[in-house]
């Protein structure tokens, strides 16, 4: 998002006022815009402190220093000229402006939103400081004001393709998707060039499960600007959910490379390669995960279906671990996941399975009992409890549990989309018939 244009508009507004001073600031005052205008800023800045020394008072000369000292990115100097300019002029809309963009700079936020927030105050018709502050307010996860600001500057002028795309970042964490695409598609309308509103387009069309619109609209966002890691991170995870190991492993293999800091890529790749039984990759993939958003402070935005996710790393890592034999540390990390997301049957269903192939049949029943009460729609859960039945029947030679065992078949041929795994709970049905087990 620029905002130099309206340093500029300032400055030129700011002269005019100005240009009826008779005395010798005010000369030395216009011939620092002369320089400015010409890109001339060292010279620029040398006949504004002129002005200054002529007059310690002449806001107009702090003024333009300091959205001079701004353009050259000297934010501590342009803070310093603005705070005074303030101070002897605090009705002025233009210098909270100025300052905001500064703090900004210096990432700054609370300072920023505060300066912006002075300037609508003072200029209601303030577009640019309601664009600026909408995409302040989504840097620190304030949604609703983020929203709020947006729509604001749209109200003022609906051309403002940055107020789109910073609303609809917003709608997009709050989880509302609906809202998040009208926002996007008008920002692109704009700037059909904008390429993070592609990659959020993408994202909303991956929620959507709308797989085909998601990787055209990745391959845009990639087209415009090749050095976008999430870009490739959501395209690669595409591409495992359409069963295209290739294409995403390579995808995911970029993201990293051009963004080693992002742990849902190392997710991401860490659940391709379990998914390939190259479990100890997985677990580096998954360690570096666990590592990286362990340590950060972010918020998780829980709106966003793709958030960060402690819970998904655990649970991945417990299943590498099964997959190498470490079946004490997959319960742990099974049980952890459990913990972070108490109310995901995937994740209770897991830590069940990986109990009962570590032979504590009473804990892993109760888990994937846990976990059909939450979503009784799930086949593979039906599946683990009906492997445990099975050798409860073995070890009590117990028929009950055979009978619960062929009930918990039934729901999966009735509840599966898998041909095989409605076969192969056939055969297992007839293979009891035929021994006497069930009727």
């Amino acid at each position: 998002m620029s905002r130099i244009g309206s340093l500029i508009a300032l400055i030129i507004a700011a002269s005019l006022v100005l240009m009826s001073c008779g005395d010798q600031s005010a000369e030395y005052l216009n011939q620092g815009d002369t320089y400015y205008d010409r890109g001339q800023f060292v010279e620029a800045i040398a006949e504004y402190t002129k002005a200054i020394e002529s007059n310690p008072n002449l806001v107009a000369a702090y003024t333009h220093r300091g959205a001079v000292y701004n353009a050259r990115a000297e934010w501590d100097l342009a803070i310093a000229d603005l705070s005074k300019a303030i101070q002897l002029d605090p009705s002025r809309a233009d210098n909270y402006q100025n300052r905001a963009f500064a703090y900004l700079a210096k990432e700054k936020y609370e300072q920023a939103i505060a300066d912006l927030d002075k300037t609508v105050l003072l200029d209601p018709r303030a577009v640019m400081a309601f664009t600026n502050l909408s995409w302040l307010y989504v840097q620190n996860h304030q949604w609703d004001k983020a929203i709020e600001s947006a729509g604001k500057a749209i109200d003022l002028n609906p051309k403002l393709y940055d107020a789109y795309y910073n609303r609809g970042v917003a709608y997009y964490a709050r989880g509302d998707m609906k809202n998040a695409l009208a926002d996007m598609d008008a920002a692109l309308a704009i700037n059909p060039n904008l390429a993070p509103a592609y990659n959020y387009r993408g994202k909303v069309n991956v929620n959507d499960a709308s797989f085909s619109q998601a990787i055209t609209d990745f391959n845009m966002a990639m087209e415009l600007d090749p050095d976008m890691a999430e870009a490739y991170k959501m395209r690669g995870l595409v591409y495992i959910v359409l069963k295209d190991p290739q294409n995403a492993i390579s995808d995911l293999n970029k993201a990293v490379e051009l963004d080693d800091s992002d742990p849902m890529a190392y997710l991401y790749r860490g659940n391709l390669n379990n998914a390939n039984q190259d479990y100890d990759k997985a677990i580096d993939d998954l360690n570096r995960a666990l590592a990286l958003a362990s340590s950060s402070n972010a918020p998780v935005i829980t709106g966003d279906p793709f958030h960060v996710d402690l819970s998904s790393m655990y649970l991945e890592r417990a299943i590498s671990k099964r997959g190498k034999q470490l079946l004490n540390d997959a319960v742990e990390d099974a049980q952890k996941a459990v913990e972070l997301d108490p109310q995901s049957a995937l994740k209770h269903g897991t830590l069940g399975e990986i109990l009962v192939t570590n032979a504590d049949i009473e804990n892993g029943l109760a888990s994937i009992n846990k976990a059909i009460e939450i979503d009784p729609t799930i086949p593979e859960n039906y599946i683990n409890r009906a492997a445990a039945y099975d050798i409860l029947a073995q070890q009590t030679k117990n028929p009950g549990y055979y009978t619960l065992l062929a009930a918990d078949l039934e729901k999966v041929i009735e509840l599966s989309q898998d041909a095989q795994q409605v076969e192969d709970a056939r055969a297992s049905i007839r293979y009891m018939q035929s021994k006497g087990y069930i009727q």
